[in-house]
This record gives C-alpha cells, sequence and structure tokens, in this order.
C-alpha cells in the first residue's frame, strides 16, 4: 500500500494551485518521459517548492536513479510538510533500499538521516549496517548509529564487532566508563577467544584508566572500584600490577595500611615475574 501511495504522487495530475511548469511535468510522467519530468519537477521547486511538488521531484528522481536528488526531496518535504510525514518516510526508504543495492553510500547516508529526520520510529539498522559493511561509518557516525545496526546485526558475531568498534570509539572520545563497560560484555559473549581476548585487555585499559584518575582526583573509595574490575581481567599482566599499585594507593588513603601493604607486596611479586620486553608484554 505505500509503495502504491507513493507512486500515485507521479502519476497524478496537476490539482489546484499547481505551476505550468508542473503540470507540463505531470504530462511528462504520463508519457514516460521521465528525465524530462524530472527536469520539470526540479524547476517547478525553485518556483513553488511545496510539499506536493518536493513528492513529485522525489519519485521522478528515484525513477531516473538521482538517488541523492530522490532523497533530499522526500527529507525536505517530509520536514517541511508535516502532512507529508509519512509519505516522505515511504519515499525515503525507497531510497535506501535502492542505495542499498547499487552500493550508493551517499544517497543511503542521506535516506537514513532523513528517516530519522521525519519518521524517528521506523528502524535503519539494516541500512545503518550497509554502510559499516561498506567501510562507510565515521567515528561520530558510530556513536550516533551503532545501536541501530547491533540492532540488524544477522548474528552475535557481527554484533560483537559492533560493539568493539563502538566501544573503541567512546574510548578515544575519552569515555572510559562507558567503553569498559561495552568491552566488558563483548568480553563474556564473543565465542571468538580473540576478540574476547582483546576485549579484556581493552576493558582491563580502559578501567584502569579510570581508576587512576579518580585516584588523583582525591576519590579513593570511587577507584577502587574501577581498580577491582582491571584487577580482575588479568592481575598478573603489565595492567594489572599497575591496578595493584594504584589500589594499594587507594587503600593506603583511605586508612587501610595494612591492606595497602598487602595489595603492595601482591603488586610487587609479579611484577618481578614480567618479562624484561617493556609495555609491550601482557
Amino acid at each position: 500500500m505505500r509503495r502504491v501511495a507513493l507512486l500515485a504522487v507521479s502519476v497524478t495530475l496537476a490539482c489546484g494551485g499547481s505551476t505550468s511548469v508542473e503540470r507540463r511535468a505531470d504530462g511528462e510522467v504520463a508519457e514516460g518521459r521521465w528525465n524530462e519530468a524530472f527536469a520539470s519537477y526540479r524547476t517547478a521547486v525553485e518556483r513553488q517548492p511545496e510539499g506536493r511538488v518536493l513528492g513529485k521531484l522525489g519519485v521522478a528522481a528515484l525513477r531516473v536513479g538521482k538517488l541523492n536528488e530522490a532523497a533530499a526531496a522526500f527529507a525536505r518535504m517530509g520536514s517541511e510538510d508535516p502532512s507529508r510525514r509519512e509519505e516522505a518516510a515511504d519515499g525515503l526508504e525507497l531510497v535506501a533500499r535502492s542505495a542499498e543495492r547499487a552500493g550508493d553510500t551517499t544517497a543511503l547516508r542521506i535516506a537514513i538521516d532523513g528517516l530519522r529526520d521525519v519518521a524517528p520510529n521506523r528502524p535503519v539498522g539494516r541500512f545503518v549496517l550497509a554502510l559499516e559493511t561498506r567501510g562507510a561509518l565515521s567515528a561520530s557516525d558510530r556513536l550516533e548509529l551503532t545501536a541501530a545496526a547491533v540492532g540488524a546485526a544477522p548474528d552475535g558475531d557481527t554484533a560483537d564487532s559492533l560493539l568493539l568498534q563502538y566501544a573503541t570509539v567512546l574510548r578515544d572520545a575519552n569515555d572510559c566508563e562507558r567503553a569498559s563497560r561495552i568491552y566488558q560484555a563483548v568480553a563474556m559473549r564473543s565465542t571468538l577467544k580473540a576478540r574476547a581476548t582483546t576485549a579484556r585487555h581493552a576493558e582491563q585499559d580502559c578501567a584502569l584508566l579510570v581508576g587512576r584518575t579518580r585516584l588523583e582526583a582525591g576519590a579513593p573509595a570511587d577507584a577502587l572500584a574501577w581498580l577491582e574490575e582491571a584487577i580482575k581481567a588479568d592481575s598478573a599482566s603489565r595492567s594489572g600490577v599497575t591496578a595493584l599499585e594504584a589500589m594499594a594507593t587507594a587503600l593506603t588513603a583511605l586508612g587501610d595500611t595494612v591492606g595497602g601493604t598487602l595489595v603492595q607486596a601482591v603488586a610487587e611479586r609479579y611484577k618481578a615475574a614480567l618479562p624484561d620486553s617493556g609495555s609491550a608484554a601482557r
């Protein structure tokens, strides 16, 4: 029904208020002269940018393969004419499917942005996943769109891969608190050993960073919870030893000198067992 309603826009003859250019374009559509109709509707929109005309331009652009123009027309129609938002969303979905098939990531991104604007409840995960598959998501895109892509992932491994990339973006954006939780989830659920190991090490480094930051900020009690997470990931690694040393400092700051001394002793024992290969070793 949605497609029928959308296509009806392209074949409906001009109604009240239409310009001569729009009427000419309607006639070109009736004769199957889509390229001419596209050009005419574009001129009509310049003169009378109403939702009705924008919809016709979108359909004509889609029909002749001008996907960027089609997405832009439908998005503008939905934004400027709230009464046509459903119609605009139908058009944007058609553009997104065509762009996905054609591998046109630019048009696909315009269509996704348009859908999120005019119909935020419509799912776009499938289209976001297509962008990710083609390597067309930037770091900022991942912050905005990963949740939708994860929801559309065909399997757990794909979802874990997306989550791992998302956590890395968060870490690089200095949001190690959220990144650490996501790394932890991937480490626990991933069926791929290498991915789980990568996630566990990344979780440890993030938790250690947050813990040390809290400690330096004079909040040893808050630091302890994060340092415990870092130690739990791998207490015998270089990062684990650093976390143990930081925990000893936090405990001492909280008045637990005995506990601090014991933890420091454990840290010294693990440190002695570390290889001499520097920070590259874990």
